[in-house]
């Protein structure tokens, strides 16, 4: 495994993860190795932010002058109101993990939804005018959404357990993309005979796992168990990276489709966050050197 190579010194950029807790995130080895490959001198700290204490926090870190701050759980959406701006996409997201200062505050940006994106296109995976089934609509499934629309989805196909949490993600973005279409169905219902139906026979469905499911150490549970459902997609795309094979993979790959798992979101999500602070463009392909190693670091732990 590359080890990190950082020389600190007084021109030293400062970056940060603020969150709560933030002592399992793999954004420090990240943005490490994205300094030392671009040759930036820039540290990447954790900063474990407890309840209440968000804006100084974020004051803090405008006097500090950093040049950014990553933002996860719990802070994605509590965090924008402390922001002079956010990105259009961010916004209709509705969640920030990004934020660049300018002119004295923050700027708030959403990279999960280009990192997605980015994944997608690594892996070989394209949804324009493909039919594409999202399971579960919190949290990653906003971003998710917004990127398969972005990049052309025909229709998509919404399952929760809750079909009104479902209805109301749907309806923030049917009005900026009226030529395609969002439904939305629950996971209690016969979803799988509408998936059948046959306008949606041309080609098979992707299918995007959006849930915390057969997150590690629920290792061996997935959201959906039939396999009626796996036989009807070529592709499925779990946005959990631990394990590294999830339940939801394994049922993918045994009924013949080919699946992926959310690691190269992270790593690309961790791309644009970079990209953002340092006015840069990095490499793919720099991805492909990144996935053992930090598949190695998340087999350690």
């Amino acid at each position: 495994m590359t080890e990190n190579l950082l020389r600190i010194d007084t021109s030293t950029k400062l970056a940060g993860l603020i969150g709560h807790p933030v002592g399992h995130s793999l954004s420090p080895y990240l943005q490490g190795r994205l300094a030392s490959h671009m040759g930036i001198n820039m540290a990447y700290l954790g900063f474990d932010v407890d309840p209440g204490t968000l804006e100084s926090m974020i004051n803090g870190g405008l006097a500090m002058k950093a040049v950014g701050f990553n933002v996860t759980v719990p802070y994605k959406k509590d965090v924008m109101q402390y922001l002079s701006s956010i990105d259009p996409k961010a916004e209709k997201i509705g969640a920030v993990n990004t934020l660049k200062p300018k002119a004295g505050s923050f700027v708030g940006y959403n990279t999960d939804m280009p990192g997605f994106c980015r994944a997608l296109k690594y892996d070989g995976v394209d949804v324009k005018g493909r039919n594409v089934v999202m399971i579960g609509a919190g949290g990653a499934a906003n971003a998710v959404l917004c990127g398969l629309l972005e990049e052309g989805a025909a229709f998509v196909l919404v399952l929760n357990r809750t079909v009104s949490t479902a209805e109301a993600l749907a309806e923030r973005f049917r009005s900026d993309y009226p030529g395609q279409t969002i439904e939305t169905w629950s996971l209690s219902d016969d979803y799988i005979s509408f998936m059948k139906k046959p306008e949606f026979s041309d080609k098979p469905w992707i299918a995007i796992q959006c849930t915390s499911v057969g997150m590690h150490p629920d290792d061996t549970n997935t959201a959906i168990k039939d396999d009626e459902f796996y036989k009807l997609t070529d592709t499925g795309y779990d946005v959990i990276f631990n394990p590294s094979e999830t339940e939801f993979m394994r049922r993918v790959k045994a009924c013949g489709g080919r699946a992926f798992n959310g690691l190269k979101m992270l790593i690309f999500q961790g791309f644009r966050s970079f990209e953002i602070w340092n006015d840069v463009i990095v490499d793919d392909e720099f991805a492909t050197e990144l996935i053992p190693d930090m598949e190695e670091l998340l087999s350690n732990n």
